[in-house]
């Protein structure tokens, strides 16, 4: 499956948005704005209004750590974005997938470390692609959970095909393990945003 490493916009108010987005649209057209209301993750961000248009200027995609993320839907289409990721329980999942759907954008369920398999697999099927986090959602600077890696392998086991992302703790020590387990899609946080050298990091991992 084709490799992919996205970075991420994560950010607690707009100021903070503008300089992480400022500085990694210089060297990825792909990126991934993380999105948090405070209620399903204690971290808040910057608001859905606050977002400007994003149409053509690269490849977009929502992470939503909310409640309710149907609710949101069309506000990401209107504003360029092309894949929203929910996650497992935050709100009616095959309501979120059949909006997700029906605006034409890509659909990808997240799961939490302690999520379990069993209980989300009805669910690939009706999806996109897996993202699985890769320490507790809505932090930054935590390790990469013990509990992940099993689960990428459970997972590519039942899905030879499907996309599987992960999010969180990625860098140049986990990223081989990750690749190797199963993974093809990579969000890389910190890492690049807080390097002094965004594209030299972004390469770095790459390679």
């Amino acid at each position: 499956m084709k490799s992919q490493i996205i970075p991420t916009v994560f950010s607690h108010n707009k100021k903070e948005f503008n300089e992480r987005f400022s500085k990694l649209i210089k060297v990825s057209k792909n990126l991934q704005i993380d999105f948090m209301d405070g209620r399903f993750v204690r971290a808040k961000s910057i608001k859905f209004s606050q977002i400007p248009s994003l149409r053509g200027k690269g490849n977009f995609e929502a992470h939503l750590m909310v409640k309710n993320p149907e609710k949101y839907i069309k506000s990401l289409k209107s504003r360029g974005f092309k894949k929203v990721i929910f996650h497992l329980n935050s709100g009616d999942n095959l309501k979120t997938i059949a909006e997700i759907r029906k605006s034409g954008m890509k659909a990808f369920l997240a799961l939490n470390p302690e999520d379990k398999i069993n209980e989300s697999c009805y669910l690939f099927q009706l999806v996109d692609g897996i993202l699985f986090m890769g320490h507790i959602p809505g932090k930054e600077h935590l390790g990469l959970s013990p509990l992940i890696i099993p689960k990428i392998k459970e997972t590519r086991k039942i899905n030879k095909n499907i996309d599987i992302q992960i999010d969180g703790a990625v860098n140049l020590k986990t990223i081989g393990k990750l690749k190797k387990a199963g993974a093809n899609i990579f969000n890389i946080g910190s890492f690049v945003a807080e390097s002094d050298n965004p594209k030299k990091a972004l390469d770095s991992l790459r390679n």
